[in-house]
């Protein structure tokens, strides 16, 4: 009803502009009058072509240079338009639709120098051109998506506008066309130095589950080249004249989970969750590589939950979870993290990141230690926004045997992770 409304009232304005010259021509009379009235006779045609110049009916085609990134990549566009009847179009103005995940940019390191900011990664995307297509029947142009933001991405509409000369016909049309694009978590080496839980003395430069414990002697046996001097049983040497070394219990394979809180609190900062969410994955990738198995989990709008595995798939599918997900969920965290208690394995190594801290997310993560073989927690906040209850907190938790990092603008703009676990 609207589209006829306005399509009747733009012929009655041509029809008007006609009127109107024919008529001083008319009455005028003259070489001069009708000299004008023959001028502007084509503009008037054209005018009337133009508004009955049908252009819903165009073919159109989004491609994208790739439809799986990783953030701060740049994902080139084409738009492709073709149409049926070579009209000559004087102008045409093509215009995305962009939505409002893409209405950030993700500047990889550089966007955590600032973390208490959160309109440092906003950025006002506006797609338009404008193009003389004349007569040709296909139109093509291309634009760029620079630094793009982690998540999922659905480019739904392109709007085209044209018209005529001097503005009196006006035409537009919005084509629905669908296009998705997802956006891995951008990644960095994590270097995992371990000092707590060593199997021998002092820091430990790599994270190593699979060590002997070599304070649990289970037997003797041959020496076999690679064993270590110091494990040589001189008295059973000596007893059977051959060389003896002892034999030591062999750790089992450590299980891992690493949780992630993903529930929304009024006063957190956006790019602290873009840090956790990236450390996560960074940490996640790093984890893959070693022998023991591993489990994630992620606690807010719901239960996001990746049993343990080693395949390909897995990892791909962690990594879409990654990407899609944001701080939301009404239930807190300490309060998800308490019920999921009673369902997590003891004698795991638990490894919680947040962006959040308070009294009960502490008492949580206390009570999880006591089940778990070991916990290390990471928090990722602004330095400014560290408080006196956020340093008294993470004291309380260093003595209660829970291992804190906290990753703030320093560990965050480093081009490499270095955490202690």
């Amino acid at each position: 009803m609207r589209q006829t409304f306005q399509f009747a009232a733009k012929l009655i304005v041509v029809a008007l502009l006609f009127g109107v010259l024919f008529s001083y021509a008319m009455f005028q009379g003259g070489f001069v009058s009708w000299f004008l009235f023959y001028a502007f006779l084509p503009f008037l045609l054209y005018m009337l072509g133009v508004l009955l110049y049908p252009i819903h009916d165009w073919k159109i085609h989004r491609d994208l240079s790739k439809r799986i990134a990783t953030g701060g990549e740049t994902v080139d566009v084409e738009v492709t338009l073709t149409r049926r009847i070579p009209f000559p179009i004087y102008y045409c103005v093509i215009e995305e639709y962009l939505p409002d995940s893409l209405k950030k940019r993700d500047d990889h390191l550089e966007k955590y120098r600032q973390m208490d900011e959160p309109e440092i990664m906003e950025e006002k995307r506006i797609i338009k051109r404008v193009i003389f297509p004349w007569f040709r029947k296909s139109i093509h142009y291309r634009y760029s998506l620079d630094h793009v933001p982690r998540g999922e991405h659905f480019l739904k509409a392109v709007r085209v506008k044209t018209g005529d000369f001097f503005g009196f016909v006006k035409k537009e049309h919005v084509y629905m066309l669908d296009n998705r694009l997802l956006v891995f978590p951008f990644q960095r080496p994590v270097k995992l130095k371990e000092r707590v839980y060593s199997f021998e003395q002092g820091a430990s430069p790599s994270f190593k589950l699979n060590e002997k414990n070599t304070n649990i002697v289970t037997g003797v046996r041959e020496y076999m080249p690679g064993d270590r001097f110091a494990w040589v049983d001189w008295k059973t040497t000596a007893r059977k004249n051959e060389m003896m070394t002892k034999e030591f219990e062999q750790e089992k394979s450590v299980d891992m989970l690493v949780i992630l809180n993903a529930v929304y609190h009024p006063s957190m900062s956006p790019v602290s969750f873009e840090g956790a969410v990236e450390f996560s994955a960074s940490l996640l990738n790093e984890l893959h590589t070693k022998s023991s198995q591993m489990a994630f989990m992620t606690l807010g709008d719901g239960r996001g939950y990746f049993p343990f595995q080693q395949d390909y798939t897995h990892k791909q599918m962690i990594q879409g979870h990654l990407a899609k997900i944001r701080p939301i969920g009404r239930t807190p965290f300490a309060q998800q993290l308490e019920r999921e208690r009673a369902q997590i394995p003891a004698g795991i190594i638990a490894m919680v990141v947040s962006h959040q801290l308070d009294a009960g997310i502490q008492q949580a993560l206390v009570k999880l230690s006591k089940k778990s073989k070991r916990l290390v927690f990471f928090y990722v906040r602004p330095h400014k926004q560290m408080t006196f209850q956020d340093h008294q907190v993470i004291k309380q938790m260093k003595n209660q045997g829970i291992l804190v990092n906290v990753l703030s603008e320093e560990q965050l703009i480093q081009r490499e992770f270095e955490v202690n676990t």
